[in-house]
């Protein structure tokens, strides 16, 4: 290359670096997907951890979905973290802190059992994120209520009096055996798998209101995801609740409640059609 060339290259190398930036600047967006894909976001219920997830999001990572499966603080891979100081709002910030933080927009939002309390939050919180709600037997719980508002009696002095004796009051120690409604037969890989990954659950969270601005969902489209075989008597409050009112896509699966473990194919395509 002779001297004229250089020459010529160094006066517009600083063009075509603009011009690279320029072209940057105009790619599509990490959140924007080809074809189909849609943005996922996954909310675990009581004990579990983002794990739970893993052959649900598995699949829907396989067909062309981004998919998010936080653990709360506290929890599942982040249960060193557990302290006094979590309550639902910590949970609800969890959340938050991911979607916004990945820029996601269009949000799929699927909580599992206590999950919905959760994801409620969210949905008050930013709906303009948000595409659609889908509560996956889960707890419905309206504002000004704790999640023991929504438990028997009976169940919600037993984990109260279970936190206190394990650990004090901080957290509510996984029950042993697994309960049988959840639907995980013992000796099975799923159960064992389980058995090794569950943690404490923190108190806190079960203890304080879920305080809202709006209605439940916040006028964002909702679905909830009923688990037939069996059917978890827990959850037949929140179900009523569902049915009272308007608004609402009801899908009933032929599966337990812990289907995104036991059941991953069936709850993936429910997923996909919402």
């Amino acid at each position: 290359m002779n001297r004229r060339q250089l020459l010529t290259l160094a006066a517009t190398a600083p063009v075509l670096a603009s011009t690279a930036v320029q072209a940057a600047s105009k790619e599509t967006p990490v959140t924007t997907l080809p074809g189909n894909g849609r943005n996922y976001v996954l909310a675990h219920g009581s004990w579990h951890g983002g794990w739970c997830w893993r052959p649900v999001a598995d699949r829907l990572r396989a067909a062309g979905h981004r998919v998010f499966a936080p653990s709360y603080t506290g929890m599942g891979d982040r249960s060193h973290l557990l302290s006094k100081s979590i309550t639902i709002d910590t949970f609800i910030d969890d959340l938050v802190r991911v979607i916004e933080s990945e820029e996601l927009e269009d949000v799929v939002l699927v909580g599992h059992s206590f999950g919905g309390v959760p994801i409620t939050g969210v949905a008050d919180r930013i709906p303009g994120r948000i595409a659609h709600v889908v509560y996956f037997d889960s707890i419905i719980l309206e504002s000004g209520k704790d999640s023991f508002s929504n438990y028997p009696k009976e169940e919600a002095e037993a984990r109260i009096a279970a936190a206190g004796k394990a650990t004090g009051g901080l957290a509510v120690p996984v029950p042993d055996p697994l309960p049988a409604v959840w639907g995980i037969a013992r000796g099975t890989p799923g159960y064992e798998w389980a058995r090794r990954q569950l943690t404490p659950h923190p108190l806190g969270s079960y203890t304080t209101p879920l305080n809202l601005n709006n209605p439940i969902g916040n006028g964002l489209p909702k679905t909830y995801i009923h688990c037939t075989e069996p059917s978890h008597p827990v959850l037949q409050s929140s179900r009523e609740l569902v049915k009272s009112q308007a608004g609402w896509n009801w899908v009933g699966i032929a599966a337990p409640h812990e289907a995104h473990i036991t059941h991953p194919d069936l709850l993936t395509a429910v997923l996909v059609k919402v």
